[in-house]
């Protein structure tokens, strides 16, 4: 894994620091990619061990 990856990685977690939780737009919001972007990198992490995803809800649409 490169270094730019590792770093985005380790931003996404210290993003948790202080929060229970937060969603994909909350988090995207904060390290200005989009949800979609977000939402790949949570399953990636969440496949590696590296966060725990415990609530999945159902969208309007």
């Amino acid at each position: 894994m490169t270094d730019w990856w590792r770093d985005l990685d380790d931003e996404i977690v210290n993003c948790f620091i202080g929060y229970e939780s937060m969603t994909p737009g909350e988090l995207s919001q904060k390290i200005g990619m989009s949800t979609e972007a977000v939402t790949s990198l949570l399953g990636r992490l969440a496949q590696e061990g590296r966060i725990t995803i415990v609530r999945v809800a159902r969208t309007s649409g």
